[in-house]
C-alpha cells in the first residue's frame, strides 16, 4: 500500500476565497517549472514556506536548509489551521515547506523521484491537501485519485507522477513535516 488517506472533508473554500483574492501570489518564484528537464513544467505554484527567499538557488535547494515563512504565509491565513491540524494529526515535530500548485485540465507533473535532495529525506512526512479539483497520482506501481477535500501521503522519494484528469484546475497545498517514530 503506497497511499495512505490522512483526512477527507476538509473544508476547502475559505482558502480558496483567499487565494482568488491573492492571484498576485502565483508563479511568483517560477525556477522549479523553468529549469532545463523539469517535471514540473506544466504546472504554476505559491511558496508558503521555505528557505530564506533571498538564499533560494536550484543548487541551494538540494542542501540543508531551515524554512521560514514567506509572505504568502500572512495573505493566506485560513492554511494556519489546516497545516496545524495535519501537523497533530501525524504526530509531526517540525514543519518543513509548504508549497500550493495549481495544475492545469489535461496537464501533467512528470513521473519523477524527489530523492537526492536532502529535505525529502529529512522532512519524512509530505502530505497532498487537495483544495480544488482533482488528480490521478502514480506512485510505482500503484495508482490513487486524490479529489479535493482530501489529504494524502505517499512516500515521495519513489518514482510518481501526478495528472489532472478534471475539468478545473488542481490546486493542491503540499505540506512537508519531520516525524519521529
Amino acid at each position: 500500500m503506497r497511499f495512505v488517506q490522512l483526512a477527507s472533508g476538509v473544508d476547502t473554500v475559505p482558502v480558496l476565497l483567499e487565494l482568488n483574492r491573492a492571484a498576485h501570489l502565483w508563479d511568483r518564484n517560477p525556477e522549479r517549472r523553468l529549469y532545463p528537464g523539469t517535471p514540473h513544467a506544466a504546472m504554476t505554484d505559491i511558496t508558503v514556506r521555505y528557505m530564506p527567499e533571498d538564499q533560494v538557488t536550484m543548487e541551494a535547494r538540494r542542501l540543508e536548509h531551515r524554512n521560514v515563512f514567506w509572505p504568502a504565509w500572512r495573505e493566506l491565513p485560513a492554511l494556519r489551521p489546516m497545516v496545524f491540524a495535519l501537523m497533530q494529526r501525524v504526530a509531526a515535530v517540525e514543519l518543513g515547506s509548504i508549497l500550493l500548485t495549481k495544475l492545469p485540465p489535461g496537464k501533467m507533473i512528470e513521473p519523477h523521484s524527489d530523492a537526492g535532495n536532502w529535505a525529502p529525506h529529512y522532512y519524512n512526512c509530505k502530505a497532498h491537501l487537495t483544495l480544488a479539483g482533482s488528480a490521478h497520482v502514480h506512485c510505482e506501481d500503484e495508482a490513487c485519485q486524490f479529489a479535493a477535500g482530501t489529504v494524502w501521503t505517499f512516500d515521495n522519494l519513489l518514482m510518481h507522477s501526478i495528472e489532472n484528469i478534471g475539468e478545473c484546475d488542481r490546486i493542491c497545498c503540499i505540506v512537508s513535516m519531520r516525524c519521529e517514530p
